[in-house]
């Protein structure tokens, strides 16, 4: 950096960089990785950019892997990669960027012990991700449950075990039919996979209980539209939906929700009467994070930056912008969707353009096509469309698996990822109920009493 930009900031900043990346999702560390590979191979005497990147968590979430995680298919670790071991030249601040000063070039950060940071920048990667999509519907915020992280995984595979265990113990039919009743609202990708594979584990799970058959368990999805899983092939969203169907699973197209106060649940169908659910799950879509709106870029009514072929934002020097925040053209026409596989290539583009920017690279346009499209449904059983054909049943779970595997970062993560799956094939699955992990008693209280709180 400048000897007179690192004065401008001389009292105002914390730390400077060359590069700031905000987000540790795949458009923020695909695109690092892409400029380290550039600055690893640049002639010693070159100047090399210090890049900072802030994200939430210190690991990369492999996301598709997600719904493998909660059914217990595969160990919650393996569907995460330490950003430190993928970045070796880059500053990791594990925060959350709260604003961005266009005019300085200042962002203030807060970090994961709740301290105010401001960093000082040259070049701008935004990456931020997205957040659930909520409306004001009531009893939603109280009881209703996400599912885009880690956390979320894991407490949809314990509260599924917990409450086979209440079930297991109550031999009053409509209280287990309560316990055992989970909804989803919003028949997407996340919604579908989770749903599918929390119902296989269901099932394979009820052969060590006693008291709880499959057919206790109501599931229920509830879809705003009137099909299921958007962009992939009709007779592939039409397959997954039969198979469902086959296995007892309720489907509501064209139906909302309209409340959920104290877990029953109203919509605006008058078909359906209101029924108590122990578990709701919103999957209703996701949308942009705030921070380019609130820092006062130009984004259009969904909250997303328009960039241009080389992930530049328009009219805006010096800043990149990737994955769900962005509006990056398609190749094909319109704007790419919002999938894993587009926002690691938005974010390998944007590495090399901000390489370029140095005298590191050249630069290249986005020119990307869907390549396909692969939906789990628990297993042996998925749908997937790979460059316009079509694939049911084993042989699409099986590639829809494969990709995922090849697209994950690390070699060992990969043999780790195999081995759970491999183990998976030829024993049971694990029942463990660990809710209670990351809430340790004290050491004056009883164990029971943290169960209690964990399961409430």
């Amino acid at each position: 950096m400048a000897n007179s930009k690192m004065e401008s900031y001389q009292g105002r900043a914390d730390d400077i960089c060359d590069v700031l990346i905000v987000g540790g999702g795949f458009g923020g560390v695909f695109c690092e990785i892409e400029l380290e590979s550039h600055m690893k191979r640049a002639p010693k005497s070159a100047r090399k950019p210090k890049v900072i990147l802030v994200s939430e968590q210190n690991f990369l979430l492999f996301s598709p892997l997600l719904p493998e995680a909660a059914s217990g298919t595969l160990e919650p670790r393996h569907c995460v990669t330490p950003i430190r071991q993928i970045l070796r030249s880059t500053q990791l601040v594990s925060g959350r960027v709260t604003s961005i000063n266009r005019d300085s070039k200042l962002a203030t950060v807060t970090d994961v012990k709740g301290r105010t940071l401001v960093i000082g920048y040259q070049t701008l990667v935004l990456a931020p991700g997205s957040v659930p999509s909520i409306f004001p519907i009531p009893g939603l915020i109280e009881h209703a449950h996400g599912f885009k992280s880690l956390p979320d995984a894991i407490w949809l595979r314990n509260r599924l075990l917990a409450q086979l265990e209440a079930a297991e113990s109550t031999h009053d039919p409509v209280q287990k039919r309560e316990l055992l009743t989970f909804t989803f609202v919003g028949g997407g990708y996340a919604g579908i996979e989770a749903l599918a594979e929390l119902d296989s584990m269901s099932k394979e799970a009820c052969a060590f209980y006693h008291n709880v058959s499959p057919s206790d368990f109501r599931w229920v999805m509830i879809e705003g539209t009137s099909s299921l899983l958007p962009g992939i092939n009709e007779k592939l969203a039409k397959y997954s939906e039969v198979q469902l169907r086959k296995r007892g699973v309720e489907f509501h197209f064209n139906t909302r929700l309209v409340s959920c106060i104290d877990n029953v649940v109203v919509t605006d169908d008058g078909s359906i009467s209101p029924y108590k659910s122990s578990t709701i799950i919103w999957t209703a879509g996701q949308r942009p994070s705030l921070l380019a709106k609130e820092s006062r870029f130009q984004v259009d009514d969904r909250g997303k930056i328009n960039v241009d072929e080389f992930m530049r934002v328009n009219g805006v020097e010096g800043v990149y912008a990737v994955g769900d925040c962005a509006n990056v053209p398609d190749p094909d026409g319109g704007y790419c969707p919002g999938t894993a596989q587009h926002a690691m290539r938005q974010g390998r583009i944007a590495g090399r353009g901000v390489a370029a920017d140095f005298g590191l690279a050249v630069r290249r346009p986005f020119n990307y096509r869907t390549r396909g499209l692969a939906v789990t449904l628990g297993k042996g059983v998925g749908t997937a469309q790979i460059f316009g054909k079509t694939y049911t049943g084993w042989v699409a779970w099986w590639m829809g698996r494969s990709y995922h595997l090849i697209m994950m970062p690390g070699i060992a993560r990969r043999l780790q990822i195999l081995g759970d799956w491999m183990v998976g094939m030829l024993f049971d699955r694990d029942l463990s109920e660990l809710g209670d992990l990351g809430h340790p008693a004290r050491l004056d209280e009883p164990v029971s009493k943290v169960f209690r709180m964990v399961r409430k």
